[in-house]
Order: structure tokens, then C-alpha cells, then sequence
């Protein structure tokens, strides 16, 4: 068995080669992973400062939220009180009101048998609130009401009674919802003498439509918030509060804070009857940044390109690594082919010289001998013209394919050409030699000199690789509008793997141990295929081969078909 082995030059190429791609795939590698790297890193710079102004905008609510309960309910003494009804109240709210949007009114009373005396905004009255015709110059306006009053004291009455500081709860009134917040001033330390209540009531609509969006943008702007988007949502989900630019749809920050006007550790110690805590969420994202989005593309674009370069690069190599070895097996098939020829050349040049020679020598006395060594001498003559012809059809293909002379050509009159050139071969060789050509066959269309060839490459063939049985068979017949030859034997057949290999010129199998010079089949295929014909290879190990041609019929015996 014949083993092929890599030339060094082949060699260091393709380890060159697989560097070279193992390079681009490691820098490939590393340029992924630091645009990746980076745009992880960009994510976290985007969450971290989510986070920081998610947590500024949680605070800010809250110290705005309970400032007015600090500042402003903390700071009456009970010395306010003292006079009925409080007016000294009054600039203490105008105030408040000024500071803070969110307390649609403060109310105060001195005793739970009193009267409420309620301190409006002048610019943005409550609902429930009676209208007055003439407009008050005073950002505070009073009035009573002594069912919201009424109302009030039933809530607080019960905190007084507990001897709680702070009151806190949840109030409808004329349709709205209010959440209220009121300090009890008590007389003595014991908290069992009231000296008096003073509070603020929050429209909750009104906060929720309008001091939440306003917060939140104003948060959002003087915060370094760019390229952030803000949000709060309720506790049904529902956005109450949202910045103009758009969630980018990577990674939120939520932070959850209580919906209560008041500090939550103040309302711990005491801890008002009946009041839900609700709580809110404040959500901030990475908003669509154009230069953030555009960094990002980009990244992905360069990094696309360098896949797309290192996968072309990847593929020249190996199809450059591809050619160099068909290249040297090419090389390899033509220095065997070469070596071949040389020794297929000398055989018969060595047979007739020899026979030569011994015919000079007048040592051959019997004509009947003289005859064997003469036809000994035409067969290798034969032999010899054959390769030579193989070579010169080799030369002819390889350069030049407008040199065949096309003509009628009869397939039976080619077939005995061919048997007859190889009789004696056939004789001594002890073959059982089949025709099978029907009389009225049309002729094909072709070149003389190539069918001649051809004929010649496949019945050589049948005769060098019949080893056991000496079987030939030619025959044709007519189908689908060609005429189909076929050349068959019993030989040692070829390998299924190397069937669509022996039409490849200086292409010998495996398992041969024959001389040959791997142009036959080669040859045969480029004459078929010049000739419009087809090629078809049937052959099976130790049972035979068949090679079948079909070539087209001539033309000018399709016209006379058809006229008859």
C-alpha cells in the first residue's frame, strides 16, 4: 500500500497557517471580551448612578414629605392656642404654604367641644371648601365647616384618649381623599388635659397628579440625572410620576418608600389607629442616551467587522492551506506519473530491442518463430504507440480542446478496429471476448482518432486489471436518443470510495500492483465530455467493471429517422 506523506514545505505552512488562525482567534478573543468588558462596565456606571439618584430621589421625598410636621406642627407651643379662635396661626401658615405645595389647608381647635377653624389657600381652595365671591389679597383665607369639623374630631378623639402625640389618618370628604395630620398639644406631661390640635389635610389627587410629577422633575434635573429616567409608581403599579425620557429597557433601580406626610419614626412611638401604610416605588433606569446608544453600536459594529476579518482571514488561510496541499499532491501524482511513463516507455523500448537484436543475430531459424518474435514486436510497437498517443491526447487536452474533426461514425467498425489491434493480446492472455452490437445501431457523432483512443484506454484497462477470470464484453445499444457502449470484465473491480476518483488524470488506486500511468480514464473522461456524451462507472470488488458511454447519434441519422 502506497502512503502519501506531507512535504515539509506543506508542513510548516500548515502550522504556519494554524498559528496564524489560532492568533486571530485568540485576538478576536481578547477584542470581544474588552468591548464587552467596556459595555459591562458602561451598565454599571449607568446602575451605580441609578442607584445614587434613586436613593437622592427617596430622600428628597421624604425630607419634603415630613418637613411640614418638623417645621411647622413641632414648632407651635401651646401658647397658640390661648386665644379663641387662633389667629396668631395665620402667619405661621401663610408660611408653611409658601414652603410647601403639599398641605391644601391647616386646621386648629382648642378643645374637642370647640369649633374648627380651618386656614385655606387663597390661590387653590379645597373642594369642600364654601366659595367667596370677593378675592382675599392674604394667601390665607379662614373658614368653618362643621361637617368636615365634626368629621376630624371623631378621628382624633380617639388618639386623644390614648394620650398620643401625633394623629394621623386617612378622611373623605366632598369625594376626595385626604390624608390628615395633626399634633396634640396637651396641657401636662401626663398628655390628660388638651390644650389643643393643630394640623394640615393633603388633597392625595392632587398630590398624585401634581407634587409628585413636579418633584420628580425637578429631582431629575438638578440632580445630574442625565441620561437617567425617573419614575414613581403606586402600589397598583400604575406610573405616577415620570420623567420625559424613555426607559432603555437595562436594568431599573427600584427604591420603595411609605405614602405618609409624616416621619414614620415620630408615628412608631405612637402608632396612629387604623391608618394603611401604603407604599410606593421610586424606579430610575438608563434612559435612550443617543451617546451611550451610539458608543454602544459602535462597539458592536467594530467588533462584528473584526469577527467578519478574522473569519475571512480564517478562511484564506485554510483555503490557502487546501491549495498548497492539492498543489503538492499534485506535484507528488505528476513526479509518480513521470516515473511511470518512464518505466511504461522503457518496457516496450527494451522488448523490441531486445527482439531486435536477437533477430539480427540470425539465432531465429524457423519462420514460424520468426513470426512470434515479429508479432512480439508489433504488439510492444502497439503498447508504445498507445502511451505515446495518451501523451499527445494529454498534451492536446490540457492546451488545446477545438481539434477533433466530427463525423458519422460506425460503432461496430470502431469496435473492430480495437479488437483486432488487441487480438493477439487477447489470444495469448486466454480471453473470452464477447460482442454484442445490433446490426441496425446508428451511428454516433465523433472524432476517429479520439473514439479510438477511447476504446483503446477502456478495453487496455479490462485486459491489465483481470486477474482471475479473462472475461471481455463491448457491447451497445440504442436508448434515449444516444447510443450507449459498454466495456466490461471480471476483474478485481475498484473500491467504492475511489470510483469518483478514477477519471482525476494521474490518479492510480491504492491497491493496485500493476503498471498504468493514470491517463486512461482521465483521457476517456475528457473525450466523453467533448463529445456531449456521459460517463458511468459500475464496478463491484472481485466481481467486475463496467464503464458505459453514451454519445450522441449523428445528426445526419436522426434526419433520416425521421423522414421515415
Amino acid at each position: 500500500m502506497r502512503r502519501w506523506q506531507l512535504p515539509k514545505s506543506l508542513g510548516l505552512a500548515g502550522w504556519l497557517a494554524a498559528g496564524v488562525c489560532i492568533s486571530v482567534t485568540m485576538l478576536t478573543w481578547f477584542g470581544y471580551r474588552a468591548i464587552r468588558e467596556w459595555q459591562r462596565s458602561s451598565v454599571e456606571l449607568v446602575q451605580r448612578r441609578a442607584n445614587e439618584t434613586a436613593n437622592l430621589l427617596v430622600t428628597a421625598l421624604s425630607h419634603d414629605m415630613y418637613a411640614v410636621q418638623k417645621s411647622v406642627l413641632s414648632a407651635v407651643d401651646r401658647d397658640a392656642f390661648s386665644l379663641q379662635p387662633p389667629h396668631d396661626l395665620s402667619n405661621i401658615v401663610a408660611s408653611a404654604f409658601a414652603r410647601y405645595p403639599y398641605p391644601e389647608s391647616f386646621f386648629a381647635f382648642g378643645s374637642l367641644n370647640g369649633q374648627v377653624e380651618f386656614f385655606l389657600r387663597s390661590d387653590r381652595p379645597a373642594p369642600w371648601a364654601a366659595q367667596r365671591g370677593i378675592p382675599n389679597r392674604f394667601p390665607v383665607s379662614m373658614q368653618h365647616d362643621a361637617a368636615v369639623g365634626r368629621a376630624m374630631i371623631e378621628h382624633i378623639a380617639s388618639d386623644v384618649a390614648l394620650g398620643r402625640r401625633f394623629s394621623i389618618f386617612e378622611l373623605q370628604t366632598g369625594g376626595t381623599d385626604y390624608q390628615v395630620v395633626a399634633r396634640l398639644v396637651y396641657h401636662d406631661e401626663e398628655r390628660q388635659d388638651l390644650d389643643g390640635v393643630f394640623g394640615f389635610m393633603v388633597n392625595m389627587p392632587w398630590v398624585r397628579n401634581h407634587y409628585f410629577p413636579e418633584l420628580t422633575n425637578q429631582i431629575a434635573q438638578i440632580g445630574g440625572a442625565t441620561g437617567l429616567a425617573l419614575a414613581v409608581v403606586d402600589d397598583g403599579g400604575t406610573r405616577v410620576a415620570s420623567t420625559p425620557t424613555a426607559f432603555s429597557g437595562g436594568p431599573v433601580v427600584r427604591r420603595s418608600f411609605p405614602v405618609m406626610f409624616s416621619d414614620p419614626l415620630l408615628m412608631a412611638v405612637d402608632q396612629p389607629a387604623g391608618f394603611a401604610w401604603r407604599r410606593w416605588t421610586v424606579e430610575v433606569g438608563g434612559a435612550d442616551d443617543p451617546t451611550l446608544a451610539a458608543a454602544i453600536r459602535g462597539a458592536d459594529r467594530t467588533l462584528l467587522l473584526a469577527a467578519l476579518a478574522a473569519a475571512t482571514l480564517a478562511f484564506g488561510l485554510v483555503f490557502t492551506a487546501r491549495a498548497v496541499s492539492a498543489s503538492a499532491r499534485l506535484t507528488e501524482l505528476r513526479s509518480e506519473f513521470v516515473a511511470t511513463v518512464t518505466h511504461e516507455l522503457k518496457t516496450p523500448i527494451a522488448t523490441i530491442r531486445a527482439v531486435g537484436d536477437t533477430l539480427v543475430s540470425g539465432r531465429i531459424a524457423t519462420p514460424t518463430a520468426q513470426r512470434e518474435y515479429a508479432q512480439l514486436v508489433v504488439q510492444e510497437a502497439k503498447r508504445l504507440t498507445r502511451l505515446v498517443d495518451n501523451l499527445l491526447a494529454l498534451s492536446r487536452i490540457t492546451d488545446v480542446t477545438e481539434l477533433y474533426m466530427f463525423e458519422p461514425l460506425a460503432v461496430d467498425g470502431l469496435v473492430d478496429a480495437t479488437l483486432q489491434s488487441f487480438g493477439h493480446q487477447l489470444a495469448e492472455a486466454g480471453f473470452e471476448t464477447h460482442v454484442e452490437i445490433p446490426a441496425d445501431l446508428p451511428p454516433v457523432r465523433g472524432d476517429r482518432t479520439a473514439m479510438g483512443l477511447l476504446l483503446d484506454n477502456l478495453v487496455d484497462n479490462a485486459i491489465r486489471y483481470s486477474s482471475g477470470t479473462r472475461f471481455l464484453r463491448v457491447g451497445a445499444h440504442r436508448e434515449n436518443g444516444r447510443v450507449v457502449l459498454e466495456v466490461g470484465d471480471k476483474g478485481r473491480g475498484i473500491p467504492e470510495d475511489e470510483v469518483e476518483l478514477v477519471t482525476r488524470k494521474f490518479f492510480r488506486g491504492r491497491h493496485l500492483n500493476t503498471d498504468g500511468s493514470g491517463l486512461g480514464l482521465a483521457i476517456v473522461k475528457r473525450i466523453v465530455d467533448d463529445h456531449d456524451g456521459e460517463l458511468t462507472i459500475f464496478s463491484k470488488i472481485n466481481v467486475g467493471t463496467t464503464i458505459s458511454v453514451a454519445l450522441p447519434i449523428s445528426k445526419d441519422d436522426e434526419e433520416a429517422d425521421s423522414r421515415r
